[in-house]
């Protein structure tokens, strides 16, 4: 007869509360039960079974009342065994984001439907759970009458860049095919030969080094006279399972300073990276204090910010500022709703950490009373499936009271892809009832097969709506050559939007790039490859690099639904952690198991996520 491993731990942790065993038998239990833990958790892995995922999850919660350590010990133990990620960063990662996880599951209900919210939004393991974050009561109603202030005809240039991640320790020369997460450092084990030499500017494989971020600086008085510039998050590397509060402060100092010298008027938002460990921001609810990070970001973005944005920035990171009369931008703090900050799940039902979004309508509705127009800005955009669907639902719930009469537009980052993404209002996704643009902006960091890019948009300053989008980028293929001939990165517009997508919808020069004209842009995709392969390329800054998304797969489709997905609950990719299910049917036993770990190394990276095909109207398979 088979016993099940948490029944056993359970009554091992039952006979630990009635009597002090010595030593000797204390650590021979520890061993015992580390061993259950570890087939526990290859279990959920293994399977991604939602039971299994939840059960992993009540027995390291029941062990860590006896020894929380335990359970880190298991959770190291078997990301080596399993040879997930190296020993150190194995190590690393265990250590400094599982204590907050373990927290997390203490405070949860996991058989109460907190389990199955976790296992969801981390693994994918569960069914998405039912939108329980209720509905917003707004100051006033929606006027009847609302309008959208009428365009100036004077066109701005407004640069967005997004996802620095510029690394000071990239070293020339060092491995770029190393076995770490990041690579183009040097390691203990780095190999006295590279597989593949680091060039001096940049790799695939690598965040961005110093002197690339300083030549993109250089490059953009070249093409355009920036009226404004606005940074949607994430300043430091990709090295999350060794950084520390003091290497985030230097980097992000550093990195300020660089960005200092080329820019003079700049509204930045807080990315997870820039909290140390990475994501992980608590709330008043969850407990921790994370004041070091925002008085931090505060003193840094003084440069820019007027004062009362900066005492604002002080709270949870989120300010407003006025770049010009009548218009105004909202700087949010996105983390809060961002799946991989295991903070949130200590306190699941609270809907609005901090008042954020509560703060966000006062903001909103203010702007409304005043004739003002909007931007949003933030990190993690709440289209995406990596922010926490209860959030994103509220998130919505502003966006269709709000837009697109006060909000204009909004811009983010983290997924380090060239996207966009669809709101609409209530009722059929139609170009009629679309009512705002999600402007998800290209990483300048090439981590991880990307080009390094940015972006440029021509905003009139009446309606401050976007009438076209520029890409820029430097093809990085050629990094070896220009080190050899001496030769700086080719940066160059890699394409207009107006232009490209206009071939297949026209539109007419006095008209913004509308919600409702990149609707009919997804139309154009549904109908003409070629359109689609288009943002295909431009999707990976045209590193292609990426895997084929071509018409005998389902993929398009897929794509197309994330498009017109304004909410994290309706788009078709699913979270994953980087983990695939098993596929062969066969049922966990005791005993080493085979994981596919092909997408964990850059679990702390840009998402490359399955999609999640019955939201898209497609057969599971």
């Amino acid at each position: 007869m088979r016993i099940s491993a948490s029944t056993v731990i359970l009554s091992l942790m039952a006979a630990a509360t009635v009597t002090a065993a010595p030593t000797p038998v204390h650590i021979e239990k520890r061993g015992f039960i580390l061993d259950k833990l570890k087939e526990t958790f290859a279990k959920a892995l293994t399977s991604l079974q939602c039971t299994a995922c939840v059960g992993a999850l009540v027995a390291a919660k029941d062990v860590s009342y006896l020894n929380s350590n335990w359970v880190l010990d298991a959770a190291n133990s078997l990301c080596k065994t399993f040879k997930i990620m190296d020993e150190d960063v194995c190590k690393g990662l265990v250590y400094s984001q599982g204590p907050v996880l373990i927290e997390a599951a203490r405070r949860a209900s996991l058989l109460s439907g907190d389990g199955k919210m976790i296992c969801f939004q981390i693994l994918g393991a569960c069914p998405a759970p039912a939108i329980t974050s209720g509905t917003l009561n707004f100051p006033k109603p929606r006027p009847a009458n609302a309008t959208v202030k009428a365009a100036s005809g004077n066109r701005v240039d407004v640069l967005h860049i997004s996802d620095w991640h510029v690394d000071d320790q990239y070293e020339v020369g060092s491995d770029a095919a190393c076995n770490k997460p990041l690579c183009c450092r040097k390691y203990a084990d780095s190999p006295k030969v590279p597989g593949r030499a680091a060039a001096s500017w940049g790799d695939y494989n690598c965040d961005a080094p110093v002197k690339l971020t300083q030549d993109l600086l250089k490059y953009v008085p070249t093409v355009a006279n920036t009226s404004f510039s606005i940074l949607t998050g994430d300043i430091p590397p990709h090295n999350v399972w060794a950084e520390t509060r003091e290497m985030v402060i230097a980097e992000e100092k550093a990195a300020y300073s660089v960005m200092a010298a080329g820019i003079t008027n700049m509204y930045p938002a807080v990315g997870n990276h820039e909290a140390a460990p990475a994501n992980l921001m608590p709330t008043p609810k969850t407990g921790g204090d994370y004041k070091w990070l925002y008085d931090h970001l505060a003193d840094e973005w003084t440069r820019w910010l007027p004062a009362d944005a900066i005492n604002s920035v002080r709270n949870y990171g989120a300010y407003t500022a006025s770049p010009a009369p009548g218009f105004r931008i909202i700087s949010l703090n996105t983390n809060f709703c961002y799946t991989m900050n295991f903070h949130l799940y200590g306190a699941l039902q609270d809907y609005d950490p901090f008042g954020e979004l509560k703060w966000f309508i006062s903001q909103l509705q203010a702007a409304e009373d005043a004739g003002e127009r909007v931007w949003v800005i933030g990190h993690v955009s709440p289209s995406q499936t990596d922010c926490i669907q209860n959030w994103s639902a509220l998130y919505y719930q502003v966006v269709q009271r709000y837009s697109p009469h006060v909000i204009a537009e909004q811009f983010f980052g983290h997924s380090h892809y060239d996207e966009f993404a669809i709101s609409y209002g209530p009722g059929a996704k139609s170009a009629q009832n679309a009512i705002l643009t999600s402007w998800i902006a290209p990483s300048v960091s090439p981590y991880t097969d990307l080009n390094p890019g940015f972006r440029l948009y021509k905003v009139d300053t009446g309606n401050w709506n976007v009438y076209d989008s520029n890409t820029y980028v430097a093809d990085l293929s050629k990094a070896a050559i220009w080190d050899k001939s001496g030769a700086t990165p080719d940066w160059h517009l890699e394409y207009s939007a107006r232009k490209e997508y206009g071939a297949f919808v026209p539109i007419a020069d006095d008209k913004p790039l509308s919600p409702a004209w990149w609707h009919n842009v997804t139309l154009a995709f549904e109908s003409n490859n070629t359109a689609f392969q288009k943002y295909w390329t431009f999707r990976g800054k045209s590193a292609n690099r990426m895997a084929a998304c071509t018409t005998d797969t389902t993929c398009p489709k897929e794509m197309i639904c994330d498009m017109r997905a304004g909410k994290s609950t309706d788009t078709c990719s699913q979270p994953s952690f980087g983990l695939q299910k098993r596929e062969d049917g066969t049922e966990y036993v005791d005993g080493p198991v085979a994981l596919d770990v092909s997408g964990l190394r850059s679990v702390f990276g840009p998402a490359k996520k399955p999609w999640n095909r019955k939201l898209c109207g497609l057969p599971s398979i």
